[in-house]
């Protein structure tokens, strides 16, 4: 069974996810119009990259320029990798940068381990296709994975605010349950997101799709102390599916909404 996926949105051109599951499959040398930046899960990955053969075991970064030929292949009998592609002209506009990075300068540096947790919180967002937090997840992954690796200066907080948190919470407020593109909160308030984000988080304590979910936790609780089914509140909630909205109510409250509401009957 083809276990790869290889996960797009349409609302989101020029980047793609690529969950890699295989075993003996290589592939021969060719290049990505596009930064990879990838985690190996399990097993050893290998390739031939600058003239030379790397083997990249669990845990490892692999990092890669657009247009930089390369083979790939298993060097264990399963390999498991997370690679995430943008193309070099979508960078512009998801780093809000005049400056661009100039390059991943190593193939797998050495990192802490917040790259590939990076990654695989985008993935998990990739899977549940909430707009407002995989387009967080994105734009906080690549400033961490460019700045850190990638030649990008860290960027300086703005300091002025002139209202703008105040309004994007209150937008939040009326719009809790509806899919928000972070796109859309940019023009609203004429700033780019990833500033609009870091002004929020300041003003608030957390990004705006964090503050969108505790909304919904919130109108959640409100509805199952009325009554409502589980599976109803999760859908006029906008939660992806009950899965979604089991994790996210007991990660801001410590119990299940099933728990919640028979505890409430109790």
């Amino acid at each position: 069974m083809d276990a790869n996926r290889l996960l797009a949105k349409s609302w989101l051109p020029g980047v793609e996810l690529f969950h890699a599951d295989f075993s003996g499959q290589a592939f021969g040398r060719h290049s990505h119009d596009a930064f990879a930046i990838g985690a190996i899960l399990q097993g050893v990955g290998g390739y031939q990259c600058r003239g030379q053969r790397h083997a990249l075991p669990a845990g490892t970064l692999s990092l890669m320029n657009p247009e930089e030929p390369h083979t790939g292949h298993a060097e264990s009998p399963r390999l498991v990798y997370r690679m995430l592609y943008v193309e070099e002209s979508r960078l512009p506009a998801l780093l809000g940068r005049k400056r661009l990075p100039s390059g991943f300068r190593a193939l797998n540096p050495d990192d802490d381990g917040r790259v590939a947790a990076g990654l695989a919180q985008l993935a998990g967002e990739f899977e549940r296709g909430d707009a407002l937090a995989l387009e967080s997840e994105l734009l906080a992954l690549l400033e961490l994975v460019f700045v850190r690796h990638g030649g990008l200066r860290e960027a300086r907080p703005a300091c002025r605010d002139g209202g703008v948190t105040a309004y994007l919470r209150d937008y939040l407020e009326a719009h809790y349950a509806e899919a928000v593109r972070l796109e859309h909160l940019g023009a609203l308030v004429q700033r780019h997101p990833r500033h609009l984000i870091d002004a929020f988080r300041r003003a608030y304590g957390v990004p705006p799709h964090t503050y969108q979910l505790q909304r919904r936790v919130r109108e959640a609780k409100r509805r199952l102390l009325q009554g409502q089914a589980l599976a109803d509140v999760a859908l006029g909630l906008g939660f992806y599916d009950q899965a979604h909205f089991n994790g996210v109510f007991r990660r801001f409250t410590g119990v299940t909404p099933g728990r919640f509401r028979a505890l409430a009957q109790a």
